[in-house]
């Protein structure tokens, strides 16, 4: 991890810098994968300001900022907010997305398809124009339904994308 240390006051310690490289490095232990970290040092007046801008990977950018009256405590402070923040990213790292349907056991070269049986929401008959209605106010992506015009037959109705609709008759 590269640590870059700037002080925007006039009198530099070597020894807050020692101090601030010690700390800093420890912050591996939460997450290792820090590319770099900015450490900015200021004083104004009483308040001494700690900021702390660690690069890590997939161009993620955390901060954190600490001001006290003192620069010790203030880099402390920084430190620690920055150490919960790693953590935090870390474990959303960690977390696997969740899936409603269990994995299938075995090889998944020489597993057979799963097949779930659905029942069918056929409604009463109706005209393909009534379809579209129910389609579009159902959300969905088809409409299974008993054409009327073509005598009761079964049918399907889905959107083509382009503002058409597409109608498969099942004789």
């Amino acid at each position: 991890m590269q640590i870059r240390i700037q002080e925007r006051y006039v009198s530099g310690s070597d020894a807050l810098r020692e101090y601030v490289r010690k700390k800093a490095e420890h912050l591996n232990r939460y997450f290792d994968k820090i590319i770099s970290l900015d450490v900015i040092l200021s004083v104004e007046k009483e308040r001494h300001r700690a900021e702390f801008i660690g690069h890590l990977v997939n161009r993620k950018v955390v901060k954190a900022v600490a001001e006290t009256g003192d620069m010790y405590a203030s880099i402390d402070q920084a430190i620690d907010k920055l150490q919960r923040q790693l953590v935090r990213y870390k474990e959303m790292l960690k977390e696997e997305p969740r899936r409603d349907l269990p994995e299938p056991e075995g090889d998944p070269v020489q597993q057979e398809p799963q097949i779930v049986r659905m029942e069918p929401e056929l409604k009463k008959p109706m005209t393909p124009e009534e379809a579209v209605m129910e389609l579009e106010s159902s959300g969905k992506s088809f409409v299974v339904f008993y054409n009327r015009e073509e005598g009761d037959t079964p049918a399907v109705l889905f959107h083509l994308g382009d503002g058409r609709y597409g109608m498969i008759v099942i004789d």
